[in-house]
């Protein structure tokens, strides 16, 4: 029983100290900013740069939405009328005064 209960004893994670430290304790970090009662912030407002950049890969994302990307590729160029423009035909409306 008493090797079981070595086995599976857990170190202590703080030393215990013997008796009572004298003097005074030192300060901590949060008694030392004495920030008071602060609004929680995200971790990305900790860095304007990584934050603008953020904020421009969302705006492009948006913007696919509302915006159709430019078609470069060689099949979508103009190639001219593929029968020719005949000249002796015309399909127009007729200006002037003839109502």
């Amino acid at each position: 029983k008493e090797a079981k209960k070595q086995m599976y004893a857990v170190a202590p994670k703080y030393p215990r100290l013997e008796g009572e430290v004298e003097g005074e304790r030192a300060i901590g970090r949060i008694i030392m900013k004495n920030r008071g009662l602060i609004a929680h912030k995200a971790k990305i407002n900790r860095n304007p740069r990584v934050k603008k950049r953020e904020q421009y890969r969302k705006a492009l994302i948006r913007r696919k939405g509302a915006v159709r990307e430019i078609r470069t590729e060689e099949g979508h160029a103009y190639g001219g009328e593929a029968t020719g423009i005949k000249s002796g035909i015309s399909r127009s409306r007729k200006l002037g005064s003839g109502r």
